[in-house]
């Protein structure tokens, strides 16, 4: 492809009616890498991390947040500096362990760490004051085969 085309139509129109199958498509946010841009090499730390001194890779154990995306065995991305709120998915210590689940503040003084897995029970926290959040998460990193 020329510099002078324009970028590859990846999907087309559905007509009204047809039926819809699932699509994927990609799309190039730095550049191309069929096309030799002149940009820089893309840097991970750049585009995945706010706080890079309060930033932690921790490996996941489990299988309580897969219906969350987050599956036995990967990788996420914990931010210490972000403040927890409603709805995040946080790792927070109990019973001096980690866990991973996704934070339900209710009205006070209670909160919840709720699995996405519904068979695994919440664990309720009596006061904000008693719930011990380590940090938030921000992204999961999947290993695929090969």
């Amino acid at each position: 492809m020329s510099s002078n085309d324009g970028p590859t139509q990846l999907l087309r129109p559905v007509p009204a009616g047809a039926p819809r199958k699932p699509r994927s498509s990609v799309a190039f946010s730095f550049g191309s890498p069929v096309d030799d841009s002149g940009l820089g090499r893309l840097d991970l730390n750049d585009v995945l991390i706010r706080h890079a001194q309060a930033t932690f890779v921790m490996r996941v154990a489990g299988a309580s947040m897969r219906e969350a995306g987050i599956d036995d065995g990967d990788l996420v991305l914990v931010d210490r500096a972000i403040h927890p709120s409603h709805d995040h998915v946080v790792i927070a210590i109990v019973d001096d362990g980690f866990v991973c689940r996704r934070l339900v503040v209710q009205p006070p003084p209670a909160a919840r760490l709720c699995a996405a897995d519904a068979s695994v029970p919440d664990i309720v926290v009596a006061g904000e004051a008693g719930l011990q959040v380590w940090g938030v998460v921000t992204h999961a990193i999947k290993s695929l085969p090969v």
